[in-house]
């Protein structure tokens, strides 16, 4: 069960668009559960740059392709943003890490 990881990243003068927008994805993509758990849902830092967030969710074993395609359509509303990137990216859990090469996990 990997972790899909997604970083966002806007200009702040873009926030009142991201906030308008949310809404509006909020309301076609409301939580399921039956992909995994949101373990981040949303953490919110800004620097000089603008506003970054990020999400983590732990997927649920053959479910890693329907949660990828749902975060790259959630993410891909927002694209009408100005100045909005983003990435989405699996990572391995300690277990999975350690199994791929032939050891378990300490503990």
């Amino acid at each position: 069960m990997p972790y899909l990881v997604s970083f966002v990243r806007w200009p702040s003068e873009s926030t009142v668009e991201m906030v308008k927008k949310a809404i509006e994805v909020n309301k076609k993509f409301p939580p399921d559960d039956s992909l995994g758990e949101d373990l981040v849902p949303n953490a919110i830092n800004s620097d000089m740059d603008g506003i970054k967030s990020l999400s983590v969710s732990l997927v649920k074993e053959g479910k890693l392709g329907e949660a990828i395609l749902r975060s790259r359509s959630i993410a891909n509303m927002y694209l009408t943003v100005p100045g909005f990137k983003y990435s989405i990216e699996t990572w391995a859990t300690l277990e999975e890490a350690y199994t791929s090469i032939g050891q378990t996990p300490p503990g």
